[in-house]
């Protein structure tokens, strides 16, 4: 419970309950992890309810199982389901100041429920869009289903929290959009401060080639397939290296796409230490992805001083992160990415002088800096709990507090 009466010294119970939070292959579990690790490091108490088939945490939760073809496909996207179990909840929310919840699904749903009963304080984040989802099932431009899901996510969880954290501006604007009434806090999920600036060496095979990265999940919407063809598009194909890393469903279908590039790109999952030293080493990250709640590999790159040329989708947070009117490209067209990765090994001072530009730009998103508003929000919605709040009933007008103007 609440210690001092210093609002500097509070120290707080919290309860974090997320589908996943151990596993390491999604960004949403690893910004997680890194608040959670923040939050400790701060001197708070804070339990953690996800799944758990390590036995981490005293509040495991199983699987939850549709069926094997229907899990299989679910896990083929990286993901699990948790299931929900009220006994264990009680439990990590009995004593809580306050509970957070990550995800709109039925454990999170259950969760919401449970506290409003209980009388304990909650607050959400919004770290997945409806066109996430949508996008894997090739619906991702229609306005009807990803509409549905916009208004299914805020009737089961979100017309509840009168505080949520968003990411970015950019998400928190959509939910403005679609008329989520409530206080949206945008706070960068954060860096950790390992991503920074260091001598490192190029490996020999890459010595004579321009090195292009990208960190991301393989999945529709990431567009790894926009890279490729733009990278075949330009005038400097034979010197271009591509280095991807990540997991996902559409992993093989990319790996057959690239092998009409003359150098055949380097697909791995990297361990962080890894990642500094390729962002350290590398010329130019590319971040083509059509749906972006933040971008956490960007921002991972850029603080590393690795200059990123940002696809300008409107429903994409990541052009925050880029500094220099060339690095952005039109969303979806390879042409004028070919173009500006064209540019960019055409200006070698530009781009040395741009390595140091997005460093520095980088310095507001570390997890150091987000904590603080991370705590705010914590309190204030503490403060001014109202276990029957209902944003639809009651009409709260859409509030989005910028920490970043």
């Amino acid at each position: 419970m609440l210690l001092s009466t210093k609002k500097k010294d509070l120290i707080m119970v919290i309860t974090l309950v997320t589908d996943q939070f151990w596993q390491n292959n999604h960004g949403t579990s690893i910004s997680a992890q890194r608040f959670y690790n923040g939050l400790v490091k701060l001197g708070h108490t804070v339990r953690v309810v996800s799944i758990d088939e390590s036995n981490n945490s005293i509040y495991s939760l199983k699987e939850r199982y549709f069926g094997k073809t229907i899990t299989k496909i679910i896990n083929s996207q990286g993901f699990q389901f948790a299931k929900f179990d009220k006994e264990i909840l009680k439990k990590a929310i009995t004593g809580a100041d306050i509970v957070h919840v990550y995800l709109p699904f039925k454990l999170e749903q259950k969760t919401i429920q449970l506290c409003r009963e209980m009388n304990v304080p909650f607050s959400a984040a919004f770290h997945l869009a409806p066109e996430n989802i949508t996008s894997t099932l090739y619906l991702n431009k229609s306005k009807l289903v990803n509409g549905c899901l916009w208004s299914s996510f805020k009737n089961k969880v979100y017309r509840y929290a009168k505080h949520i954290h968003t990411p970015s501006l950019m998400i928190a604007k959509q939910l403005e959009k679609h008329k989520y009434n409530c206080n949206m806090h945008v706070i960068s999920n954060g860096y950790n401060d390992i991503f920074k600036v260091q001598e490192s060496v190029r490996p020999e095979e890459y010595k004579d080639k321009f090195l292009i990265t990208f960190i991301g999940r393989f999945s529709r919407e990431k567009r790894h397939d926009l890279i490729i063809k733009a990278v075949n598009a330009s005038k400097y194909r034979d010197k271009i290296q591509l280095v991807f890393g990540g997991k996902g469903p559409t992993k093989k279908h990319i790996m057959k796409t690239a092998k009409k590039l003359p150098n055949y790109p380097v697909f791995s999952f990297f361990t962080r230490e890894q990642l500094v030293s390729l962002f350290n080493y590398a010329d130019l990250y590319i971040h083509p992805a059509d749906i972006e709640v933040e971008g956490m590999s960007c921002i991972e790159a850029i603080a590393c001083g690795c200059p990123a040329l940002v696809g300008d989708s409107p429903k994409s947070a990541t052009p925050q992160f880029t500094v220099h009117e060339k690095s952005l490209f039109k969303h979806g067209d390879y042409k004028d990415l070919a173009e500006k990765i064209d540019w960019w090994i055409e200006h070698p001072e530009e781009l040395k002088a741009e390595r140091k530009a997005v460093e520095q730009h980088a310095h507001k998103f570390t997890i150091e800096k987000s904590m603080p508003f991370y705590i705010e929000m914590f309190e204030q919605a503490i403060k001014d709990w109202d276990k029957d709040f209902d944003c639809k009933k009651k009409g709260l007008k859409p509030n989005i507090i910028n920490n970043y103007k």
